[in-house]
């Protein structure tokens, strides 16, 4: 962990060589010819709009795409259009979003034959035109309209000197698992289209295709992608099924969570650990603390009795403790997580790692714990930790705490090439057996 922030719980590296990687393996995957689209919603998932949408922007990113007004407010100094999902039914006049709307850099997203009157009512009181997506609902059932009243709105659209048609839209239902799906809702989408060719502008974009969608095929591009899981690395898994396009495993992960060992004890044979006694020792244990907890975002398994009852024969969730090698690099150990995570705190098994974390004082303190790592054969890749809790990996990034330090690093740093530290030898912890 970074020297500078040792006082700190744990620390969130975020790897904007990485991002930039990310990026360039889109631009491979869909051709010069499509727009990328970066999702930066919910502070880039946590992980701090304004710096993360500046390495994307810089990378080769178009367009970004946010939430609400309040998250495209924190961009006002980007250089592209920022795409605005929310059904934004009125703005105040005023402040950033007043200037990004006279800059043409405010774009929304339409829902529905109301909101386009309430829609022109705002560009008249701004003195605007507003550039609009227009939403088809080809079978997600969530926002957006379907084919009938789209065909209203298209004209509506046209009619209206206050709107400009820049974007048609679609959102896939089953981007990861299914490809009949996603094929079906393309060709609602294109025959939408055909159909109403005449109320759509040349210079209209149309997309359709998220993360899991983009990496399925180059026949769902279109003339944009919009892509979230993917800049971060974690989409290595890719879509469910035969049909992905090649490359996908170039994908480089971009954040990495870690914490230090602040406590270590032995516990007798037949003693439990924590509330309720989650986790037994079956065997004369080290245990090690960590201070890290659901306060910060680690998830807890409450939600999932049997999952819980299962987790000592079965341990869902796993971290990895690092020592020196002795040849200037590290030595990784998965270990898991025991009883129940707490709020500020959880508990990990040390047992079998005596002499690795001998050189450290009392057997272990200050040994860093990796959280979330970037090795995807390693039990505490985030995607991984995701399957295992039922938690998709877009909720474990957005659950981590905003008071957990963001470090960005790059992949020349010290820091940034903790994964890289060679050589290394990973172990496992000895089995939990009797």
């Amino acid at each position: 962990m970074d020297a500078a922030r040792m006082t700190d719980n744990s620390v969130i590296s975020i790897d904007f060589d990485a991002i930039a990687h990310n990026l360039a393996v889109l631009r491979g995957l869909v051709g010069p010819a499509c727009e990328i689209n970066a999702v930066v919603k919910a502070d880039a998932y946590g992980l701090g709009a304004v710096r993360v949408a500046r390495r994307l922007v810089q990378a080769g990113a178009s367009m970004l795409t946010v939430y609400s007004p309040a998250q495209a407010e924190q961009l006002e100094g980007m250089q592209v259009p920022i795409l605005v999902l929310q059904a934004v039914r009125n703005l105040e006049r005023g402040g950033a979003i007043h200037s990004m709307l006279v800059a043409g850099r405010l774009h929304l997203v339409v829902h529905d034959v109301h909101h386009v009157a309430e829609l022109i009512y705002a560009a008249r009181e701004h003195g605007v035109r507003i550039p609009l997506h227009l939403e088809l609902d080809t079978g997600l059932g969530r926002g957006g309209c379907l084919p009938d009243e789209a065909a209203k709105i298209l004209q509506a659209i046209a009619a209206s000197p206050e709107l400009r048609l820049a974007g048609l839209m679609t959102h896939f239902s089953h981007a990861k698992s299914s490809a009949q799906r996603c094929a079906a809702q393309q060709r609602a989408f294109e025959l939408f289209v055909d159909q109403n060719r005449a109320l759509i502008p040349p210079e209209c974009t149309f997309h359709s295709a998220s993360t899991y969608a983009t990496l399925r095929t180059r026949t769902v591009h279109a003339a944009m992608v919009r892509v979230g899981l993917a800049w971060t690395g974690f989409a290595t898994d890719g879509p469910e099924g035969d049909e992905r396009l090649p490359g996908i495993e170039r994908f480089r992960p971009a954040v990495r969570w870690a914490s230090s060992l602040i406590h270590v004890r032995r516990v007798a044979r037949g003693e439990g650990v924590g509330y309720g006694w989650q986790w037994t020792a079956r065997r004369d244990s080290t245990v090690g603390l960590v201070p890290v907890g659901y306060a910060d975002g680690y998830p807890t398994l409450s939600a999932l009795a049997p999952q819980a009852a299962r987790d000592q024969a079965e341990p869902t969730r796993w971290v990895r403790v690092g020592a020196p090698d002795g040849a200037g690099g590290t030595r990784w150990a998965e270990v898991p997580v025991i009883g129940a995570v707490n709020m500020d705190q959880l508990c990990v098994d040390l047992t079998g790692l005596e002499q690795m974390l001998a050189g450290f004082p009392n057997g272990g303190l200050g040994a860093e714990i990796e959280l979330y790592g970037t090795d995807p054969t390693a039990r505490n890749y985030l995607p991984a930790v995701a399957e295992r809790t039922g938690i998709r990996p877009y909720e474990l990034l957005c659950r981590l705490n905003p008071r957990i330090p963001r470090v960005a690093v790059e992949s020349a740093e010290p820091i940034g090439r903790v994964e890289q530290s060679a050589p290394r030898m990973a172990v496992r912890a000895a089995p939990d057996a009797p």
